[in-house]
């Protein structure tokens, strides 16, 4: 979980920046495998937006309330950039796991991506009791989707999820991985790394540039 940065100590703010550019530079032209990770795209868009997030993360709601919608309306949907969902649960929540679980399930029914905004309106509720009245709220198969939930079938897919994020040397939430699809395969090559929320404009700058640059 992170926070905007607030009230910092100025040597702090000053080592931060310092060590920022070198971070940021080490991540970039990684080659990472996204598999069969959820995905929405208008198109075949070279470029990639990673929401690097965890359900039970109130900044990661911040993200998702105040930074998704526009970058969705602007560039997603508009068939410029393809947004993929990476997991990375915080063991810090408790309910975070079993909800990514929950996602993923009702992504077995096509509904991921309601079930991901449904979580993220519902963050202060997300109990594993709680869980199936969201499917029900989709309209998912009530059996199927329990089913899955008590099997932990998707455990391994969210696990290798965090062992991608960590690959990128990321430990909190959320981030915003920006990266170029490798043709002939699952793997994307890593522009550029926000963490944090971003305003929505910072954001929408280091997409446009990476557009223009293609």
């Amino acid at each position: 979980m992170r926070a905007r940065i607030r009230a910092i100590s100025p040597w702090i703010v000053a080592i931060v920046l310092m060590l920022a550019p070198s971070w940021a530079s080490a991540q970039k032209g990684l080659k990472i495998s996204v598999g069969d990770s959820p995905s929405m795209k208008e198109g075949s868009p070279g470029l990639v937006l990673i929401e690097v997030s965890d359900f039970q993360c109130p900044y990661c709601g911040e993200g998702f309330h105040d930074v998704l919608p526009r970058i969705k309306g602007k560039f997603v949907q508009t068939g410029k950039v393809e947004l993929i969902f990476l997991d990375l649960p915080l063991q810090m929540h408790p309910h975070a796991f079993k909800a990514a679980e929950a996602a993923a399930c009702a992504g077995d029914q096509k509904k991921f991506w309601e079930m991901h905004d449904l979580l993220f309106d519902h963050q202060r509720a997300l109990s594993p009791e709680q869980l199936p009245g969201y499917a029900g709220e989709l309209g998912l198969d009530a059996t199927a989707f329990q089913a899955c939930l008590s099997s932990g079938k998707h455990a391994p897919g969210i696990r290798q999820h965090i062992r991608i994020a960590n690959s990128l040397g990321l430990r909190g939430t959320p981030d915003f991985v920006l990266a170029r699809r490798i043709p002939g395969g699952d793997k994307v090559e890593v522009l550029d790394v926000v963490t944090g929320v971003p305003p929505s404009e910072e954001l929408e700058n280091r997409i446009n540039a990476l557009l223009v640059s293609k």
